[in-house]
Parts: structure tokens; sequence; C-alpha cells
């Protein structure tokens, strides 16, 4: 090569090496969730509740907003997409991004929807995933105030004549039915199911002894059981809790029996898993917040704070539980 040429043999050696950076870095940010997930947060994170304002998740979802948006950095909206038993907006959830900007908040009934809707245009196995196992309640077994059941005992001798005792739901196939159905099951007995359109019309005929129980979560009753409205006659957690003392746990009289309601956080299954750590590492310092805490715990709930594994298998063990339940009482939506 003459010396004339070397200085060009460079230049060219030069853009050469340039222009194949620049196909690397192109490739790389083309991958799926390579720059996003580097980058993120970087813009507003939307939570979508599948469910309506003012339930038992939007509650949740409202209370660890703030902490949430500090801890990202980035404003977090709460979008609710109510019906269809919550598919509407987990089918949403399902078909976002995977960018970690469109995750969702859902609760236990989102176990058990693959067993009433075989039909649902997503698998929640293969198109969505755990991020946080965010908090549990026990569930708890209320009559009203004016009701002759004073004892879970009383409750089940009654229980034993069909057709005579009620028990109302938030709707067909709720966890509220479920846990009933379980507690049933396990004391040998039946009840008439009343399904109502939500917490709230069946809190008000319970109150008004139109019906004559519910098992219904923690966080939903308990005001009623502290101004003396309803009387609760049993929890459905292991051990008795520390908000209601004196109520025992059905454990007590029916060995091994444990029932939570839950809320967790997921997102679409393809969200890098990097993103994914992010988004449980704010959750879980949201969560652990003292103030934040606090007021989950006066509520009603416990603060769990598990990771994704947790949160997966959470599902998976739930969807085999009640499934066979389900099947067993022949349990059905409309």
């Amino acid at each position: 090569m003459t010396t004339a040429l070397i200085p060009l043999f460079h230049a060219v050696q030069r853009r050469a090496r340039n222009s194949a950076t620049l196909m690397l870095t192109l490739a790389c940010a083309m991958a799926p969730g390579y720059a996003r997930a580097d980058a993120w947060p970087a813009k507003p994170v939307t939570i979508i509740v599948p469910y309506a304002a003012g339930g038992t998740v939007d509650k949740v979802a409202r209370q660890v907003q703030e902490g949430l948006r500090k801890r990202i950095g980035q404003t977090v909206v709460i979008d609710n997409r109510a019906g269809a038993g919550g598919t509407i907006g987990t089918g949403q959830i399902a078909r976002s991004t995977a960018d970690g900007y469109t995750v969702g908040m859902v609760f236990d009934s989102f176990a058990t929807e693959p067993h009433f809707y075989p039909k649902l245009p997503y698998a929640s196995h293969r198109d969505l995933t755990g991020v946080s196992f965010m908090v549990r309640s026990p569930m708890v077994l209320v009559v009203p105030a004016a009701s002759p059941y004073k004892t879970v005992q009383e409750y089940v001798a009654a229980a034993r004549v069909p057709d005579k005792v009620s028990y109302a739901s938030v709707g067909n196939g709720s966890s509220n039915q479920l846990v009933a159905e379980a507690f049933h099951e396990a004391a040998g007995t039946s009840g008439i199911h009343t399904p109502y359109k939500g917490g709230g019309p069946a809190i008000n005929d319970l109150l008004g002894d139109h019906v004559d129980s519910m098992i219904a979560s923690l966080p939903l009753v308990l005001p009623y059981v502290q101004s003396g409205k309803l009387r609760a006659l049993a929890v459905t957690s292991r051990q008795r809790d520390a908000r209601l003392p004196a109520v025992p746990a059905l454990s007590e009289s029916y060995k091994g029996f444990e029932a939570y309601s839950w809320v967790a956080m997921i997102a679409p299954a393809k969200t890098p898993s990097e993103v994914l750590v992010k988004l449980n590492a704010a959750m879980t310092s949201t969560l652990r917040d003292p103030a934040i805490a606090k007021q989950l715990a006066d509520g009603g709930f416990e603060v769990v704070a598990g990771d994704a594994q947790q949160t997966n298998k959470l599902i998976q063990e739930e969807s085999v539980r009640w499934g066979r339940l389900i099947k067993a009482r022949h349990i059905a939506v409309d």
C-alpha cells in the first residue's frame, strides 16, 4: 500500500467501525424491552383496576398510589375498567404493551376466572405474570345484630336443616360464595346462596335482616362489626385476628380451615424482567412504609409484599384449590 493511500484506508476503517456500532445499537434498541427496560420509568405508569371505583382493589390501589409515585418519580394513574367479573379490565392488561407502563391490580377472583369463563380471550398463565403479592385479609362470618345465632355452633346447627339458613355474596362465583361453600363443605351443611350485585347491596340487606349471614372480607365488614351493627361469629385466618380478638377462627372448629381475600399486582407476561424487579421493589418499599402499612392494617389488611415468584405461586395454588371446590359443589356464574 502506498503512503498516499494509508490515510484513506484508516478513514474507511473508522467509518466501518462506526457503522457497525450504529447497527448494533439500533438492533439492541429494536429488541423487545431493551431500551425501555434500561430507561424505565421514563413516563407515567397506569394501573388498570378491573373493578368499580370504591371496591376493595380500588381502595388498595389508591392507598398506595402516592407512595408508588414518590418511589418511581412518575405520575401513577388509576384506570377503572369494570365489567364481566373483572375479565374486561384483565383482558386490557393482557393486551397492553409489555413495557411496564401499563400494569394491573387484581384480587382473589382472578385465580378462579378460567374455571368460570373457559372462553376468555386471554390465558392468565400465558399472557400475564405476577409482580407483587401485595396484601391479604381474612374473611369473617357475620350475621345481623338481631340474629339468633351467637356462635358458630348455633349457626351450624341451624344450617343442618335444609333450606333454613341463607348467605349473601357479591355475586355468583365470587370469593364470598366460594369460602362460604368451603365452610359448609367442612361443616357438612348447606346454605341458600343469595347473590347480589356488589358488596353494598349485600351489606344493606344483611343489615336489614333480609339475609341470614355473609362471609365477607374483613375490610368490608369491620366498621359494621365495630359499631355493633353486625355480629362476627368467626374469622377464616389460621389464628384469631388481632382486630377481633374475641372472635374465634374457624380452624378452631374445623382443623386446617383457612382462607383469605388478597390483592396482587400483575403485568403483561413479556414485560422485561428488569422492569418487573423495579416495579416490585417500588411496591415493596411503598407497602412497608410505616404510614401506609398502618393505614392498610387499620382497614383490615395484612401487608405481604411478596415478589413475582410468590405472586405466581399464589395464583396457581388458589386456582387449583378453588377449582376443585367449584367442580365439587357445582358452582357456576350466570
